[in-house]
């Protein structure tokens, strides 16, 4: 799918999309779909677009994975923010679940990641990956309360 088309008149004001579904793999296209749908709407860029696909992708599947390992599969939800604004497009991916150990994330070093790739280790690398992708990353973790991961891209 193709988004080539430009924007004929700059964002006036924000826009905010909201979606929520259950914490399960089935879904997961769900969240590519609608940030997808989105980007189309308001005619991002493709690239742009193909970034913030990837971005809630990742980050949606690393909720399913890992966010809700002894919660009941009912109470278990992922929640997706979508906020478009002028310049920015800002998505915050919300879950209720154990939460993660920010800290592994920032002492990932280059020669952790050449060892992942040279030793085709599934896994591991989608914050660092996203972080790499976003214009700024900000992650806020309250086991069992609320844990959000809020990427900002300029558009």
């Amino acid at each position: 799918m193709r988004f080539s088309m430009k924007r004929e008149r700059p964002l006036k004001n924000s826009k905010t999309f909201l979606i929520s579904f259950p914490a399960q793999k089935k879904y997961l296209q769900i969240a590519r779909e609608f940030v997808r749908e989105i980007c189309r709407i308001h005619a991002i860029e493709e690239e742009m677009a193909e970034d913030l696909i990837y971005i809630v992708g990742e980050a949606a599947s690393n909720v399913v994975k890992h966010a809700y390992p002894d919660m009941a599969e009912d109470k278990a939800v992922v929640e997706i923010a979508l906020k478009l604004e002028p310049h920015l497009f800002t998505m915050t991916i919300t879950d209720f679940g154990k939460g993660f150990d920010e800290k592994k994330y920032h002492e990932l070093n280059f020669e952790d990641i050449k060892s992942k790739v040279k030793n085709r280790h599934k896994g591991g690398l989608g914050l660092f990956m996203i972080d790499r992708l976003a214009d700024k990353l900000t992650i806020s973790i309250d086991p069992y309360h609320k844990n959000e991961l809020t990427v900002v891209k300029k558009i």
